[in-house]
């Protein structure tokens, strides 16, 4: 089995500009609709997604710091694993473990049977996030594509 990316998953068309003072719902909320519109999604599923992703947060925040929240869910609703894009310029409060506000937000759904893969591709986000200035870079794109890009260039480090 090949290694997930996260540049891999990341559904072009899912990409949302987040409201300022957004709460953590209604960005996940945004998000789940942005995959509905990408057609990865059911819009009859949104609400289930959203509880879904705040079932994981009431475990603890998705927001891991540096300015990035991955709330994530595993569902039977998606076939592969999906990853949607917000970004918040003016931050938002994500109960982030460093006290930041969040700039830019993944949400990842996950089918029940990938919960390896799901794992791997979390270990490996994790370790682009520890790079030096992945986290400026990220939260300076204005688009999907630049996001990718960045996230491939970190990659292939």
């Amino acid at each position: 089995m090949t290694e997930m990316r996260m540049s891999e998953i990341i559904v072009k068309k899912a990409f949302t500009e987040l409201e300022p003072n957004a709460d953590k719902r209604t960005v996940i909320m945004a998000l789940a609709k942005s995959l509905v519109s990408a057609r990865k999604l059911a819009a009859s599923d949104v609400e289930e997604v959203v509880e879904g992703a705040m079932a994981r947060e009431a475990i603890g925040s998705t927001g891991i710091g540096h300015g990035i929240a991955i709330p994530h869910c595993r569902t039977p609703l998606v076939k592969k694993i999906v990853c949607a894009y917000g970004r918040a310029p003016q931050g938002v409060d994500f109960d982030s473990l460093d006290g930041e506000n969040v700039h830019s937000v993944f949400l990842l759904l996950t089918p029940p049977e990938f919960k390896e893969q799901h794992l791997q591709l979390m270990k490996n986000f994790a370790s682009q996030i520890r790079k030096e200035n992945f986290c400026e870079f990220l939260h300076q794109n204005s688009t999907t594509e630049g996001v990718i890009e960045l996230l491939q260039e970190f990659e292939n480090r």
